[in-house]
């Protein structure tokens, strides 16, 4: 490695580490929605493939696994034993701002497929792509990481190398569902990532973490619920077909779908439970206390919730698919991983 890209690196390290220490409320969710997402994904997974034992058995069998690593990004890969460039690397690819380089983003297809593209734009804007984030690339990643998994599942020789590579396909499985769900919650997708740019600064963490909170005990029931196809109505049906069949353009359809809901997100908070709006003075906006407001945002929680798991279900399948369709209903194990090594962001380069 020579000068110039050690003193890159550096500085991407020094980036990313302030920006953790600045804007902690960027990671979403919070564990619950995480959790929740993920455990529903699991039911929706079952529905949807008519408990097809092939597929599910190591879903329905490890769905507390799952929720578990689907906090871990937030969680593990911020811990202080992690390296710098590590904890640097994780930060941008929870996000993407839109506005920062595109406009009008309402479709999938207002988005350019390849990182590569999407650097050259971001370039064109004067910003380096690690500035406005890159979790739909994340997202993608981790899919094929858990398709070549499957393929290998589905190729193994012996019980050992089965039972390890389906571990490893869950593990892809579930820390995927982080920013799957990260996607589903439009703070993710722009700019006023904290509702700092119309003086809501400190709606991120009152809405994704606090909100959800405080919502009642049946909040996974009500989200199971409302898990369907319908969030993609705005496209024709072969269009849908379409989205449905590539897990590429599934992602950007969730962000654009994510992305167009931030207003209502913003109106939320203003009709509701906003006081005082922030300024550059005073460094967070007032709100009521969210046990008295939390219900007001229920419909809207949900919404976005059981989108995520819409879509999270839906590239397991495809990644299934994709795998061959290998049959998973032999799958035992006592495996858990509590602190899965960080997966460094491998298409930042291509």
């Amino acid at each position: 490695m020579n000068d110039t890209t050690l003193t890159q690196r550096f500085g991407q390290v020094a980036l990313g580490v302030s920006l953790l220490l600045s804007s902690s409320s960027l990671w979403a969710w919070g564990e619950r929605g995480h959790d929740l997402i993920t455990r529903v994904a699991v039911q929706s997974l079952r529905s949807m493939s008519n408990d097809k034992q092939e597929l599910v058995k190591p879903f329905v069998a490890r769905d507390h696994m799952l929720g578990h690593l689907s906090n871990t990004p937030d969680i593990v890969w911020r811990a202080p034993y992690m390296s710098d460039l590590e904890r640097s690397e994780n930060y941008t690819t929870h996000f993407i701002n839109l506005e920062k380089v595109y406009t009008g983003v309402s479709r999938w297809t207002d988005v350019p497929a390849e990182y590569s593209q999407y650097r050259l734009d971001a370039q064109a804007k004067g910003f380096d792509p690690e500035d406005v984030g890159s979790a739909p690339w994340r997202v993608l990643q981790l899919y094929s990481l858990m398709v070549e998994a499957l393929k290998m599942a589905g190729e193994a020789q012996d019980k050992q190398a089965f039972e390890d590579s389906v571990n490893r396909a869950l593990t892809m499985a579930g820390i995927m569902s982080h920013f799957v769900g990260d996607l589903a919650n439009p703070h993710h997708t722009t700019a006023n990532y904290d509702g700092q740019l119309t003086g809501q600064r400190g709606l991120h963490s009152y809405f994704e973490s606090d909100v959800v909170t405080e919502l009642p005990f049946e909040l996974s029931a009500l989200t199971a619920k409302r898990v369907s196809k319908k969030w993609l109505n705005q496209y024709s049906k072969p269009e849908r077909n379409e989205i449905l069949s590539d897990p590429q353009k599934l992602v950007w359809a969730l962000v654009a779908n994510s992305h167009s809901r931030l207003p209502e997100l913003l109106k939320l908070d203003v009709k509701h439970s906003l006081i005082e709006r922030s300024t550059q003075d005073k460094e967070r906006a007032t709100r009521k206390p969210v046990d008295k407001i939390a219900n007001r945002y229920q419909k809207f929680t949900i919404e976005r919730l059981s989108i995520g798991s819409a879509a999270l279900s839906q590239l397991w399948l495809l990644a299934w698919q994709e795998a061959g369709s290998p049959d998973l209903s032999a799958y035992r194990s006592y495996y858990y991983p509590v602190k899965p090594d960080f997966v460094r962001p491998d298409y930042t380069n291509k």
